[in-house]
């Protein structure tokens, strides 16, 4: 009895070590699809609301803060000539008033673009480094919109019916992928895998628009842009539809 007490111990010990770290893994990987998720109806949103359907956006994730107080450096300088504390501050109807006013709005509106992206990159890192993952490795891609894909499946319906009478179709798209290390998670994940284990997620963020009457789709969503299957597992063949749809625009790269 006392060698077999001496044999399990070892193994119940193990056994209680990876029932501590594997649900750690599961809600790193769970969040990180979830962070896909978020990145992705981020970029489709921004995209749409700034007309800009094609390369690197002005403002976004992992370079927010050196950037966002160089503009903010630059908009103090414009705020100044119509600031009420300056002594030869211009006034309404000066010559130069109206420029510096809308050169003063312009730069607002990237301020806050980039308030934005520090925003999202927060909520990234409170979410997936409180998990484990390492922010340090944090790298992805997002791509240009979808609708420029010479697959010219967009608009698409998000219903089975694409000439129902009332529905929602799909109006534009775009791709993410983000990757990281998961190794800081503790002493238990650290004895299970020391090495630290990578992961990845992957989403299409999708920009909806009700309709009724005639819906303006070519045809159902399915299979164009569906990158993950039933089980949430990556479609991995390369000529599926939806990596064909992926690959035919350009992307930009995210990196930490």
């Amino acid at each position: 009895m006392s060698l077999w007490v001496l044999l399990m111990t070892p193994v119940s010990a193990f056994a209680a070590v990876v029932a501590m770290a594997g649900p750690q893994r599961l809600a790193a990987e769970s969040t990180m699809q979830e962070a896909a998720d978020d990145v992705a109806a981020f970029v489709v949103a921004w995209r749409d609301g700034y007309d800009l359907a094609k390369g690197p956006l002005p403002a976004f994730p992992t370079e927010c803060g050196e950037v966002r107080e160089t503009h903010q450096i630059e908009l103090d300088a414009l705020e100044w000539p119509l600031d009420p504390g300056n002594p030869t501050r211009l006034l309404p109807g000066q010559p130069g008033y109206v420029q510096a006013v809308a050169d003063r709005d312009t730069k607002r509106l990237e301020v806050s673009k980039w308030a934005s992206c520090e925003l999202l990159f927060e909520a990234l890192t409170r979410d997936l480094g409180h998990l484990g993952v390492d922010m340090g490795s944090f790298k992805g891609f997002y791509s240009d919109s979808l609708t420029l894909s010479e697959e010219a499946v967009l608009p698409c319906s998000a219903s089975f019916g694409t000439y129902a009478t009332d529905g929602i179709d799909v109006v534009d798209a775009v791709h993410v992928a983000l990757a990281a290390d998961w190794r800081d998670a503790g002493w238990a994940a650290a004895q299970v895998w020391p090495q630290g284990v990578p992961l990845a997620a992957e989403s299409m963020g999708r920009l909806h628009l009700a309709f009724s009457g005639t819906s303006a789709a070519v045809g159902p969503c399915d299979p164009f842009l569906d990158v993950l299957d039933r089980e949430g597992q990556p479609v991995l063949e390369p000529d599926a539809e939806s990596r064909r749809l992926a690959r035919s625009v350009a992307r930009t790269a995210l990196s930490g």
